[in-house]
């Protein structure tokens, strides 16, 4: 039986603008109002979950983070974080002091997002309450970060040549947009199914009690886990080669298509039980 809902944000409930799909967030919130946990996971910061877990009109457990960050808007409690050892947190941002590389520094859940410097750009456009500099963070850093985060082209570039893509306490993931791209550090091997083996611990439940809602190769691992799993059909080829159901409906947004498919699975299911 349905009792968790897992579901990616980018390319799955977000729309291109990156807002949550109109008709897949009202279900999304009829069935939370109905006992249902809908958990956000995604591979974004734990303040694009938290907008869209507002934006939804719910509460409870939101992954984030790509599964290294699980913490609970309910209960105001964290459930899981596993972050970037702090003596390569520490290294890696004496480098970006170096190279004057703008990196921010997530902490956790009402906690301040900290970085080593601001440029104007961000300053103009992108600075937000949270948002604070601290002077020599390298050596200042209170606690392990969740994820270091930054962007740009060369600075990528110099940032392999330097450290390499994976070390002992992190692992880099890099995004391209265009000609920038943007780069995740976080501890290595994180995954979506870690933060849901932490949200299913805490509330006492199965693997197949969760159905995961995904379309990118960062959902792969959760859709394979999941007792029952729902792919987009605009996704990677391997998401849908994992996934039990793959979105089809033209008249549905695609959350919503697999949703209702999974319902009806489930309800059959228990019926020819």
């Amino acid at each position: 039986m349905i009792r968790v809902i897992a579901c990616d944000l980018d390319g799955t409930l977000f729309t291109d603008d990156a807002m949550v799909s109109r008709r897949s967030g009202r279900l999304l919130h009829t069935l939370w109002q109905q006992g249902l946990v809908i958990v956000l996971a995604t591979g974004r910061s734990w303040r694009t979950a938290l907008k869209a877990q507002l934006d939804l009109g719910i509460t409870g457990p939101i992954i984030a983070h790509n599964g290294a960050y699980v913490f609970d808007t309910a209960s105001e409690q964290e459930w899981h974080r596993r972050p970037v050892a702090m003596a390569d947190a520490r290294s890696i941002l004496a480098f970006a002091d170096q190279q004057e590389i703008m990196m921010r520094c997530y902490l956790g859940y009402r906690q301040p997002v900290l970085f080593n410097r601001f440029t104007r750009s961000h300053r103009r456009h992108w600075l937000r309450p949270e948002d604070q500099w601290v002077d020599q963070l390298a050596k200042h850093l209170p606690i392990e970060p969740i994820e270091i985060f930054f962007y740009g082209s060369e600075e990528v570039t110099w940032f392999l040549h330097r450290f390499g893509r994976i070390g002992a306490g992190y692992e880099l993931s890099v995004f391209p947009h265009g000609h920038i791209q943007e780069a995740n550090i976080c501890a290595p091997g994180v995954d979506k199914v870690e933060g849901l083996a932490a949200v299913t611990g805490q509330l006492g439940l199965r693997r197949e009690d969760v159905l995961a809602i995904g379309d990118g190769p960062n959902d792969v691992l959760m859709l394979d886990w999941a007792g029952l799993s729902v792919a987009v059909a605009t996704g990677v080829s391997e998401a849908k080669a994992r996934a039990d159901y793959v979105t089809s409906n033209p008249n549905l947004e695609p959350v919503e298509d697999g949703i209702l498919w999974a319902l009806e699975h489930d309800r059959q299911g228990r019926h020819g039980a």
